[in-house]
């Protein structure tokens, strides 16, 4: 696998998103690999694909696209803001078996990015704390599922993500 170099992967202002997209496709790669690696569960393909998928979405349309922020910034929020957010309003039919892969992935992902030395294990360890209760994301699809227009707002204002501004227009 890959020696990866922190610096790289930290959110370098406007203008940084293709760059970093372009790295982090780079890295979901090594996360794959990683996967069917012993040190990251000897899973076999088939089951490393969903995971490295999930981590895809997280990781470069989320984290990089809305967030602004890359795999080495601190910010152990993230994980949870996405998944108790974002991925609920931004698929179409959002699922607890889904939630419940993606925090897999995620948890996986934090700890693959602390034992390269991307994110500094403080960070992970904290992103899978976020993690840690599969109850909450799974009531917040069930509460999705049962809102009406007034309860919107309410909803919404849990784990929010609003987007970063961008100080220049993309290229």
């Amino acid at each position: 696998m890959k020696e990866w170099r922190r610096e790289e992967f930290a959110w370098a202002g406007p203008g940084d998103f293709v760059r970093l997209d372009a790295l982090c496709a780079d890295l979901l790669r090594d996360f794959f690999r990683w996967l069917q690696a012993p040190e990251g569960g000897d899973l076999p393909g088939d089951r490393a694909a969903p995971l490295a998928h999930a981590a895809d979405r997280y990781l470069r349309d989320f984290a990089v696209d809305i967030a602004e922020a890359g795999p080495a910034d601190a910010d152990p929020s993230l994980p949870r803001r996405y998944l108790a957010n974002w991925y609920i309003v931004h698929t179409l039919t959002p699922s607890h078996p889904e939630i419940d892969r993606i925090r897999q992935a995620l948890v996986l992902l934090h700890r693959y990015l602390a034992e390269t030395g991307i994110a500094d294990t403080e960070t992970a360890l904290a992103a899978q704390e976020q993690l840690g209760d599969a109850g909450f994301f799974h009531e917040r699809l069930e509460a999705f599922w049962g809102l009406t227009p007034e309860g919107i707002s309410a909803w919404r204002s849990v784990e929010d993500y609003p987007r970063a501004r961008r100080s220049a227009p993309c290229p």
